[in-house]
C-alpha cells in the first residue's frame, strides 16, 4: 500500500477551512486527499487530479466514502488554471502537489519503473502518451543520454552507463527493465556498486523523469498555480529530487520578493501586482521525521515547502 508522506505537516500548513475548495494536484491513491476531504467536510469541494488514469481510478475507489464533493480530472497538474476554468471554479483555498511516484506505480511490473521486475521498458505515468522509455532509448544520442543521466540522476558513471545502454541497444538487447539494469551493472565497477542502494536506481529515476518530462516548465507552472489561490490560500509542494525542490524554491521566492505579472484562473492578460504575491511559510524545507522514514523508506528524500497567497 502507498503511504502518503508527511500528512501531519501537510495538513498543518494547508489548514483548509470547513467548506473550502481544495486541490490535490497529484492525487495518486488518495492518501493526502482523504485527509483534506475530511477537513473540509460535507460542504467542501475537492479537485482530484492525476495524469495517470489508473491512479485516478484507484483514488475513486479509495475516496468513495469521503463526505465532500469530489471532481476527478485526468490531466497534468501543470494545467491547473485551465482545469479550474473548465470546472467554473474561480479560486481555491489550498493546493497540494506531491511530485513523488506512487508505490502502486513502482510495484506494478507492467509499468516498467522498477528494476526488480524484468518488464517492458515503459515508465509512462500517463499511459496515453506515445513515448515510452523503450522509444526514448531506441532513438537517443550518446550526448543527450549522458546529460539526462547526469542532470536528472546525478549519476557519477553517466558516460560508461550511456555507452553500455547504447551498445546493448545496437545489439538489440535493450528491450526490458532487466536489460537496462544489466547495462548499469556492466558499466559501474563492482567495487563502486553500493549495497544499500542498487546501482541502477539513479539511471531508472533519470530516464523516468525524461520520459514523463517531469521537470519541463515546472517553475512557471508553479507560479501560475499560485494565481489559482484565494488571498489567504496556501500551496504546498512535496519534492523528491533536487531539481524539483529548486524549482519550487525559486517559484516561491520569485512571487514573494518582487512584483510579478500573475495569471489567475479567469484567463486573459496577467494582472500587474505591486506587492509580493506569496508569503513563504517554510524558509527551509521540512523533511520527514526519522520515525516516518523508518516506517516508510520511500519518504526519505521528501522536502516540503509551502507558501500563502497575500495579494
Amino acid at each position: 500500500m502507498h503511504k502518503p508522506v508527511m500528512v501531519r505537516e501537510v495538513m498543518e500548513l494547508l489548514n483548509p477551512p470547513v467548506g473550502g475548495v481544495v486541490v490535490d494536484a497529484t492525487v495518486g491513491t488518495g492518501g493526502h486527499a482523504r485527509a483534506l476531504a475530511e477537513r473540509i467536510g460535507t460542504t467542501g469541494t475537492l479537485v482530484a487530479i492525476d495524469r495517470d488514469a489508473s491512479m485516478l481510478d484507484l483514488a475513486r475507489q479509495n475516496l468513495a466514502d469521503v463526505p465532500c464533493i469530489v471532481y476527478y480530472v485526468h490531466a497534468d497538474y501543470r494545467n491547473l488554471p485551465e482545469i479550474l476554468r473548465g470546472l467554473q471554479i474561480q479560486a481555491v483555498d489550498a493546493i497540494l502537489v506531491d511530485m513523488g511516484v506512487s508505490s502502486a506505480q513502482l510495484d506494478d511490473p507492467e509499468r516498467g519503473m522498477a528494476f526488480r521486475y524484468d518488464a517492458p521498458l515503459d515508465m509512462r505515468m500517463d499511459r496515453e502518451q506515445p513515448t515510452t522509455a523503450y522509444h526514448l532509448l531506441q532513438r537517443i544520442k550518446m550526448n543527450e543520454l549522458v546529460r539526462i543521466l547526469r542532470e536528472y540522476g546525478n549519476e557519477r558513471w553517466a558516460k560508461p552507463i550511456a555507452r553500455a545502454i547504447i551498445r546493448r541497444r545496437d545489439q538489440g538487447r535493450m528491450n526490458t527493465t532487466g536489460d537496462l539494469a544489466a547495462a548499469v551493472l556492466e558499466a559501474v565497477p563492482k567495487k563502486y556498486q553500493e549495497k544499500r542502494i542498487h546501482p541502477a536506481t539513479r539511471t531508472f529515476q533519470a530516464i523516468r523523469i525524461a520520459v514523463n518530462r517531469e521537470l519541463d516548465e515546472l517553475q512557471p507552472a508553479l507560479e501560475a498555480m499560485a494565481g489559482c489561490l484565494k488571498v489567504g490560500g496556501v500551496i504546498a509542494v512535496l519534492a523528491y529530487h533536487s531539481l524539483e525542490d529548486r524549482a519550487v524554491k525559486h517559484a516561491f521566492r520569485n512571487l514573494s520578493q518582487r512584483a510579478r505579472a500573475l495569471a489567475g484562473v479567469g484567463g486573459g492578460e496577467p494582472s500587474s501586482v505591486s506587492t509580493p504575491v506569496l508569503e513563504i511559510l517554510t524558509p527551509k524545507p521540512l523533511e520527514p521525521s526519522e520515525a516516518e522514514v523508518q516506517e516508510n523508506p520511500r519518504a526519505r528524500s521528501a522536502k516540503l515547502r509551502a507558501a500563502r497567497r497575500v495579494a
